[in-house]
């Protein structure tokens, strides 16, 4: 009897907590920013509460489209509840890219000004309350994760001067996020920051630097602190499931162990993409 109520439970709690898209603002989106032959695909879809407060700008989708492809504002981490409602803003004269399938979170906020260009890669997740502020120029590589909580922004939005030289610095620079990132949650990522493919950033890091030329050009790079620097080569995440499966079980059957080296048990699953492409 207990299992019958608590499955007739479970069954109103998806239910409650189902992503219900959005039909009127899904339509506007497509038709408003789309050429009409991929917006009849509908390849955008908007769940959940949203504010289209400018569509002056433009949406392009490199490569094949299909139904359902970008997410937006689609509940799967569940590591928050939503706290209102998301945005989009894009100015006359900006553009947002799409190069493959992407998903957006709940609470997620995107705001292009200026000729502002965002250019989002493929299987890419971005966590719960994302926001997303260009006016010049945001590069997200192909299989990035980014947890809850995190920011990108290529300007200040305003100048600052040195009041005994005069000099004052520009405002923007473009941000460019290599392949294959791992950004912890609630990490800031600010204008002129690059990262190379592989990168590991961890949780509430503060990107400022360009982090190609400070690790001379190597991948898998383990960075991190505020301002974040390196503190580890030679790092990446693990992208295979059956890899990951394996680890639990390894450690599970170890619990006084804190690192597994057991390069067999490594060696025997390829660190391959599948992951990435989970969604």
């Amino acid at each position: 009897m207990i299992q019958l109520v608590n499955r007739l439970f479970s069954r109103f709690e998806r239910f409650c907590f189902h992503n219900r898209i959005r039909f009127f603002k899904t339509l506007y989106i497509n038709f408003r920013t789309l050429p009409f032959y991929q917006a009849v695909r509908f390849p955008i879809v908007i769940y959940g509460p949203v504010g289209l407060y400018n569509l002056g700008g433009n949406i392009e989708i490199r490569g094949a489209v299909r139904r359902n492809m970008i997410k937006l504002g689609y509940k799967q981490g569940f590591f928050s509840g939503s706290k209102g409602c998301s945005m989009i803003l894009l100015a006359p004269e900006t553009k947002l890219i799409f190069n493959g399938p992407c998903m957006f979170d709940l609470d997620y906020a995107i705001r292009i000004t200026g000729k502002g260009v965002v250019n989002i890669g493929s299987y890419i997740g971005f966590g719960s309350d994302t926001k997303i502020y260009c006016e010049e120029s945001i590069t997200i590589g192909d299989y990035c994760r980014i947890p809850f909580g995190s920011c990108f922004m290529d300007t200040n939005y305003h100048y600052s001067i040195h009041m005994e030289s005069g000099e004052v610095h520009r405002k923007s620079a473009p941000v460019v996020i290599g392949r294959y990132n791992w950004i912890g949650n609630t990490s800031t990522i600010m204008k002129g920051t690059e990262t190379p493919d592989g990168t590991v950033i961890a949780s509430k890091s503060f990107l400022n630097k360009n982090y190609r030329e400070l690790g001379s050009g190597e991948k898998n790079l383990l960075l991190a602190g505020s301002p974040a620097r390196i503190v580890q080569r030679n790092c990446t995440r693990v992208l295979s499931l059956e890899m990951e499966s394996n680890l639990n079980k390894w450690f599970a059957a170890n619990p006084e162990q804190k690192v597994c080296s057991e390069k067999q048990l490594l060696d025997d699953c390829r660190n391959d993409i599948q992951y990435c492409k989970s969604f």
